[in-house]
């Protein structure tokens, strides 16, 4: 009798999944008017005068937020895997975040100021009026713009320093494009951007949307249109220095792109504390996008490397089942 084995065995296959890394995305919120609960006084001048009360106070530059938001609502599309973000987990997005612009901007700190115990309190703020990209590239001297910290002007990127900031968000345009024009502007947000990373090399940058004005207005290359080019000239450049864009200039337009009336002050750029409202509610959609993002991310790559591990397991383990045949002469 001859007997003959045949062993057969199971090849191990390995699961590889490409996860692409993206810079931080540009973020549209959705358009239209809208509020989140908070007491709507008339103008941001009220804001500035309750600010300047607090400051006195000793309340610094630091600021505040909308107290209310869906930041517990599952993000749509998100991954079943990837955890629920908290609202809680939006504050923190911006511990260590600093807005940098000029009276539109100046502005946002005079309400954020008097909502301090929201989480806008976390902020901090570099902002002047007719502060500019141009302006920040210049020298400090008793005459030039530059906002104010610790006591005295300086440097945008010495006060960064000074700060620890790890998130800056920019706001820029209604005077640098009277100066410099569309892609002038750009090009010093790369020159400031560089000049902030010689100090503080980890800093993420966020540019924000400039807010376009009442329907007819215009102040020489400040009129919509124009304003419309500028955004997207702005969101091209984030795409290709892999920074953040927020839109903000979106959720405060009507349906023919013109800023609502109710949000503006005085038919410019400058808005009422009601605007600032909805810039609040965008920049928390924001954040919780980025962290939706990361999360489903980390996820993923959990999932990869657990699929690559059992694979491995598999491949090292035992041949498998074997199978014998038996022939007799």
């Amino acid at each position: 009798m001859k007997r003959s084995m045949i062993r057969t065995g199971c090849a191990a296959c390995a699961l590889l999944l490409m996860i692409s890394s993206q810079p931080a995305a540009a973020y549209a919120a959705p358009t239209g008017p809208f509020t989140n609960g908070m007491a709507i006084t008339e103008t941001a001048a009220e804001d500035a005068a309750l600010a300047g009360t607090a400051e006195h106070a000793g309340a610094g530059t630091a600021a505040a937020e909308t107290p209310e938001t869906t930041a517990s609502e599952p993000a749509q599309g998100a991954s079943a895997a990837a955890p629920e973000i908290t609202s809680e987990e939006i504050d923190a997005f911006f511990d260590n975040s600093v807005f940098v612009g000029d009276s539109v901007m100046e502005d946002f700190r005079n309400y954020a100021m008097v909502r301090r115990d929201t989480w806008l309190g976390r902020l901090k703020f570099l902002a002047a009026v007719s502060f500019s990209t141009y302006s920040a590239l210049r020298p400090v001297t008793a005459k030039s713009i530059h906002p104010v910290y610790a006591g005295e002007k300086r440097l945008v990127e010495d006060s960064i320093a000074m700060m620890g900031a790890k998130k800056v968000f920019m706001l820029f345009g209604p005077n640098d494009i009277n100066i410099t024009g569309i892609n002038g502007t750009a090009a010093n947000y790369v020159k400031l951007a560089e000049r902030i990373r010689v100090q503080s090399p980890d800093v993420e940058f966020f540019i924000m949307s400039m807010p376009y004005t009442v329907k007819g207005h215009r102040d020489n290359n400040l009129y919509n249109d124009n304003i419309r080019k500028y955004n997207e000239t702005m969101k091209n450049l984030t795409i290709e220095q892999g920074w953040g864009f927020v839109d903000i200039a979106t959720p405060l337009a009507d349906e023919n792109g013109d800023l609502i009336e109710s949000y503006s002050s005085d038919r410019d750029i400058h808005l009422r504390r009601a605007a600032y409202d909805v810039w609040s509610q965008t920049l928390r959609d924001y954040a919780k996008s980025e962290l939706t993002k990361a999360a489903e991310k980390a996820a993923a790559e959990k999932a990869a490397e657990e699929a690559a591990a059992e694979a491995a397991k598999k491949a090292a383990g035992p041949a498998g089942p074997v199978a014998a045949s038996w022939s007799s002469d």
